[in-house]
């Protein structure tokens, strides 16, 4: 069965963010883009064809663009948690749940889902997180406390730190 995935583009102060929504919620997200069509280019890459309903929306447009800008502490937003093995979903549920302004290490979150040898494993998680902004992958710092990989480059990650007090 073939999904309807839609889109929607959101201009925050980071760049353009592409939304993909399922029927079951929020899908995937993109890291903030220069210009809108790369933005669109990308949720296109990523399956959806159709702009989303304002009805389907509400207000997470406005809810990406205030977490963009480090004024949003928690988001909450259903999420189409169709994303693989349970390994990763844990993970990523429990980056969600890293305060706003706060890090934590890849070596924390291992041991939080009952891997501590895992920081390795966490880190490839984050790597592919198909929701950045919304988990906040950008809270993840190497075990000494530096900023390590980000799918955005490390510039975009200090950005969203900075935003959030965390800096």
């Amino acid at each position: 069965m073939i999904e309807n995935l839609t889109f929607h583009l959101c201009e925050t102060d980071l760049g353009w963010v592409g939304l993909v929504l399922s029927p079951h919620g929020l899908r995937a997200t993109t890291l903030p883009c220069a210009r809108r069509d790369e933005a669109l280019h990308e949720v296109m890459g990523l399956g959806a064809i159709e702009p989303a309903r304002e009805a389907d929306l509400a207000d997470l447009p406005e809810r990406i663009c205030a977490l963009a800008s480090g004024r949003y502490d928690n988001l909450a937003v259903h999420v189409d948690w169709n994303i693989g093995p349970s390994f990763r979903r844990e993970v990523l549920e429990e980056t969600l749940r890293i305060p706003s302004g706060q890090t934590r290490t890849y070596g924390w979150l291992a041991e939080r889902v009952g891997r501590p040898r895992a920081a390795r494993a966490v880190g490839r998680v984050m790597a592919t997180n198909p929701l950045p902004l919304v988990v906040p992958c950008h809270r993840v710092v190497g075990s000494n406390g530096s900023l390590t990989g980000y799918g955005g480059g490390l510039r975009m990650k200090e950005a969203l730190l900075k935003a959030e007090g965390a800096l």
